[in-house]
């Protein structure tokens, strides 16, 4: 551990690969003794501890390969089986402790902790800096802190709590328990809603940082992991009051440039300006949908996190989210317009015969042609990572279990898109579950879902052993007190 949690300041704090607005900070090269003498310098280092949120390892694989691969949603795609083979394993429940994948998952959200850690403790008892900004700056980092240790505990489980910067001699400590790790992101996310401003109060120069809500929102979703149902609704319902947010009136903007950080986004995370030369045949708009664009001729992209038939099946006639969230082949894309597109799905057998090919392939993250840039300078839609439709969903699941009204929230997620009453209005859970699935579908849920819910089963390959993934080796190496899980 020591190793990925232990940075001296001036190393952990170094230039960003992606940044927009306010995240268009630069890092001045200057030493621990002077950071925190001055507001300037406090901010470089909040916009740094934002920034590994955004590497690209760490959206790749924790939000696609395993919320939507690993899942019944998706299925890995690519060139074959040899292609990505690490998600491959993933896919197949056969994680080891050596997976790359998961030892970068570790470190980076341990940097993010890290560098949140080193302002929280160089702003205290700060009288150089204005209460007022450094009570904001401290919120925001406890917000980010809490969101890196969430992450960590969806794929690990317990993992070791560390809130300073650590001493020599504290650099093997063991595994905290759930329990104490649930306490403590509680609190840190109580914290920053206490120093935090509400979304609708701030400039559009500072959108993207955390705000009360971001806080709130997180905070809903712990109680939801934990199963507080009253706690869960309570805060659900104190978001969806707070006029901060509303749902996007037509479903198929929310993953357009256009909406990045906009009325239905709770927390994104900021991915612009990748520099993307000679990636694909053509630039797709983003990152992400270079990955999961069709690998045929036509297309250019690496054909990853393809759709199942399952998922496909399972949206109602008429919902026109399922064309909003997969392409099937043949579609045509934004038709009648200037940026029509006929989209072929289906591998090229010829040159792909290894290829598995499900016939559909992601929508979400796909920009008309007319909202793609140049190769040169390629733009990177955010990262919904919570929209205001899934705090509703959250409020409906939590009163299921509550015995109070589920339906109204849930109601309000499907009138938006001209559903009438659920159909599974008998079994009010089954109505939650299926609603998740359809309005979140290939925005790497569903693996979560289905494991805390007890749904694991859906999934060929798991059993509850492998609810969570093994410890990277090298931090075993590195601390023999950690416990592995087992695989």
């Amino acid at each position: 551990m020591k190793r990925y949690i232990i940075y001296a300041l001036s190393c952990a704090l170094l230039g960003f690969s992606s940044c927009e607005s306010f995240l268009d900070t630069p890092v001045p090269n200057i030493d621990q003794k002077t950071f925190f003498s001055s507001e300037k310098t406090a901010y470089s280092a909040l916009v740094g501890i934002y920034d590994p949120a955004g590497w690209m390892g760490y959206i790749q694989y924790l939000d696609w390969a395993i919320g939507d691969v690993v899942s019944d949603d998706a299925v890995k795609g690519g060139g074959g089986d040899n292609d990505q083979p690490q998600i491959y394993d993933l896919e197949h429940f056969r994680a080891t402790p050596e997976l790359a994948t998961l030892a970068n998952a570790w470190s980076e959200n341990y940097e993010g902790i890290n560098r949140a850690n080193c302002l929280i403790e160089g702003l205290k008892d700060n009288h150089v800096i204005k209460e007022e900004v450094r009570k904001r700056f401290v919120a925001e980092a406890r917000f980010m802190r809490g969101y890196y240790y969430f992450c960590l505990m969806k794929v690990f489980g317990a993992v070791p709590i560390v809130d300073h910067v650590l001493a020599p001699s504290e650099y093997k400590g063991p595994r905290d328990t759930m329990e104490k790790c649930w306490a403590f992101v509680e609190d840190d996310f109580k914290a920053a809603m206490e120093g935090l401003p509400h979304k609708k109060d701030m400039p559009a120069s500072e959108l993207g940082r955390a705000t009360w809500g971001s806080a709130a929102a997180f905070l809903t979703k712990c109680y939801i992991f934990e199963e507080k149902w009253a706690e869960a609704e309570q805060q659900a319902k104190a978001v969806v009051a707070s006029g901060d947010y509303d749902l996007q009136p037509n479903y198929g903007d929310l993953f357009t440039l256009a909406t990045d950080n906009g009325i239905e986004s709770v927390f994104d995370i900021q991915l612009k300006d990748f520099k993307m030369t000679g990636w694909g045949d053509e630039n797709e708009g983003s990152m992400m949908e270079i990955y999961h664009r069709s690998r045929d001729n036509r297309n250019g992209g690496w054909g990853f996190d393809q759709p199942t038939q399952n998922l496909y099946d399972e949206y109602e006639a008429g919902d026109p989210r399922r064309e909003w969230t997969i392409i099937k082949h043949g579609d045509v894309l934004w038709q009648g317009t200037p940026d029509e597109e006929i989209i072929y799905t289906n591998y090229d057998a010829v040159h792909n015969p290894d290829a598995p090919h499900t016939g559909y392939c992601k929508r979400k993250g796909t920009l008309p042609k007319s909202q793609r840039p140049d190769m040169v300078d390629a733009a990177s839609l955010n990262v919904r990572v919570i929209r205001f439709a899934e705090v509703l969903l959250w409020q409906a699941e939590a009163a299921v279990h509550n015995n109070s009204d589920w339906q109204t929230p849930l109601n309000r997620v499907r009138a938006r898109v001209g559903l009438g009453a659920t159909p599974y209005l008998s079994d009010p859970l089954k109505s939650v579950y299926h609603e998740r699935r359809v309005e979140l579908a290939m925005e790497g849920h569903r693996y979560w879902d289905l494991v805390r819910t007890g749904r694991g089963a859906l999934m060929e390959g798991y059993t509850d052993s492998k609810r969570y993934f093994p410890i990277p080796q090298r931090e075993i190496n590195l601390n023999p007190n950690l416990k592995q899980n087992p695989y």
